[in-house]
């Protein structure tokens, strides 16, 4: 079945917008879908002013996570008669011509396996590069920045902003899982796509603008995004959450499970106000272990 504009609703979760930011971001999905979906997880910051024909907006009583304002998109649009949705967060940016490149991708897509979802590749304003493409082989990880020459690639994974999906392979796959409220979302999804023998594609000639990270830090010649102590802490419940989880790829797990263990030496070694770092890593490690999940109280 070829998708046509009419056919793809874009969905955005908000949390604690700054409204010059959002109306550009708002603005470039306007160019590019004839409906788009806000899930406004700060109901005290209104942007009903952005609402139209074209723009539903739902707000949260509170901020109930990016997994489950996902799923109210998702099921918002399936009730709308979304034969496909795309999702994104607030901070990624779309060129004017964006689905109109990715449709002309996917409608050409053949390949072996079903596809589960279609994504760009996306510059990293924050690091200044682009997103690695993310592959496994036994016990690594292969990283490689995207080839341009290449119309397509079939990463492990990918982030959720800019990930189309077909609603009938969200019927079958599942929605996403509210208990990680944030972060390893995406990935968690992805590796539960591909256990039912979907692929996950990446057309690396269609690009857009995100920041991912709230700052970075140089280590030999390479830009990393450092992200928040809150962040890491959802980061690391979620990555040991999942450890334990018999379904999810052994493979997976056994190398992001020792990457953990350098990217938590780098947090210790190279980044300010390690110890408030550290308290919060290891109270995430110690919740996942006891699957303590859902917003963290404090």
């Amino acid at each position: 079945m070829k998708i046509n504009f009419k056919q793809v609703f874009s969905i955005i979760v908000t949390y604690k917008s700054n409204l010059n930011k959002i109306s550009s971001t708002f603005a470039c999905h306007k160019k590019n879908f004839l409906n788009t979906i806000v899930i406004n997880n700060s109901p005290e910051i209104s942007l009903d002013s952005f609402k139209s024909s074209q723009v539903t907006i739902i707000n949260n009583p509170g901020n109930i996570g990016l997994s489950a304002a996902l799923n109210v998109g998702i099921l918002e649009a399936k009730k709308q008669g979304a034969d496909m949705v795309t999702l994104f967060d607030q901070d990624t940016l779309l060129p004017d011509d964006f689905l109109q490149n990715m449709l002309k991708y996917i409608n050409a897509y053949q390949g072996v396996k079903k596809p589960a979802l279609f994504s760009p590749v996306f510059f990293n304003h924050v690091t200044d590069d682009y997103g690695s493409i993310i592959n496994f082989k036994p016990f690594r990880l292969i990283r490689s920045k995207p080839d341009k020459q290449k119309l397509v690639t079939h990463p492990q994974y990918v982030i959720t902003s800019g990930s189309f999906i077909p609603i009938s392979v969200l019927d079958d796959v599942g929605l996403m899982r509210e208990e990680l409220f944030i972060d390893f979302v995406d990935i968690e999804w992805c590796l539960r796509a591909r256990a039912k023998g979907y692929s996950i594609v990446s057309f690396p000639q269609v690009e857009m603008a995100h920041h991912l990270g709230d700052s970075s830090v140089s280590f030999m010649g390479t830009n990393y995004p450092i992200h928040s102590p809150l962040r890491m802490y959802y980061y690391f419940r979620n990555a040991m959450y999942l450890y334990r989880l018999l379904e999810i790829d052994w493979n997976w797990r056994v190398v992001d499970a020792t990457r953990n263990l350098f990217r938590f030496l780098f947090y210790m070694l190279f980044v300010k106000n390690r110890w408030t770092y550290y308290r919060y890593i290891i109270k995430g490690y110690y919740h996942g272990l006891i699957k303590k999940m859902g917003k963290l109280e404090e």
